[in-house]
């Protein structure tokens, strides 16, 4: 039988580990999905750059970016060389139209792509 010192000792550090537990959020150091995944594009002549910006990917690193590009026939990926928050590439030779474009950034929980925005190729001289 364990003696009423041992059983105190036993409440105390009990009691003492449970006082430690606080009910801060702590959230935010759970890994998430890349958040605030935005496109830009700026078109000029016959080609147009595309930017894109990753907000935050919560605790686990960016694995891989780039963006998705095309028109009502034509579908393209761009993956960027090395994953950064901030990216961009030239697209060029394009021919006169609509066109769309997203950005895309996948860390270790998954792919989260950006608004979809759209840009227009009206001189392609």
């Amino acid at each position: 039988m364990k003696s009423p010192i041992c059983r105190m000792l036993l409440f105390v550090l009990a009691v003492v580990m449970l006082a430690g537990c606080s009910g801060e959020d702590r959230s935010d150091e759970m890994p998430r999905v890349p958040e605030g995944v935005v496109c830009t594009a700026a078109a000029s002549g016959d080609s147009c750059r595309l930017t894109g910006v990753v907000g935050e990917s919560h605790n686990s690193g960016l694995l891989s970016c780039g963006f998705y590009w095309g028109n009502d026939t034509l579908s393209n990926e761009i993956e960027m060389d090395s994953a950064s928050y901030a990216f961009s590439a030239v697209v060029d030779s394009l021919q006169a139209g609509s066109y769309y474009a997203v950005s895309y950034a996948t860390n270790g929980m998954g792919t989260t792509l950006s608004d979809t925005v759209y840009f227009r190729i009206t001189n392609n001289k």
